[in-house]
């Protein structure tokens, strides 16, 4: 072997192995992004379930309305989690919008926006929504 022939094995030896660590940097960073991007489902998914659960009886006798967007469903800065992760995890904003969309039969429309960033990038939005009709329906 030349000292020509080795230069060229050890220089597509090194595309390799960089083309190997490149894939595997891509891969973990993608795996955390997905892990993420769940937990932010999640918690607007929790969100719209505490939407659901609130009381909205329209009944001459009992007639309450617990579905507030901005009294009872304030915007909240919350942790998204990742299991087996010990950092200080990503932080979201829960943003709940409450509207009424039908007064006959009386409906009210949930969305539910969880915002967070993934490293210094743009920013990123989960969202879900319900339709809703009182208790009492």
């Amino acid at each position: 072997m030349t000292l020509v022939e080795v230069v060229i094995a050890l220089a597509i030896s090194a595309m390799i192995v960089g083309g190997m660590v490149s894939g595997y940097i891509y891969c973990t960073t993608s795996v955390v992004k997905a892990e993420l991007a769940h937990a932010a489902s999640a918690k607007a998914m929790e969100r719209l379930e505490q939407t659901r659960s609130a009381q909205w009886h329209i009944a001459s006798s009992s007639a309450t309305n617990q579905l507030v967007g901005t009294t009872n469903f304030p915007d909240e800065v919350v942790t998204l989690d990742m299991p087996g992760i010990n950092n200080t995890g990503t932080t979201a904003t829960i943003q709940t919008t409450i509207a009424q969309i039908s007064t006959n039969p009386p409906l009210c429309a949930v969305h539910v926006d969880c915002i967070w960033q993934f490293q210094g990038g743009g920013l990123i939005t989960n969202s879900v929504e319900s339709i809703r009709a009182p208790d009492d329906q």
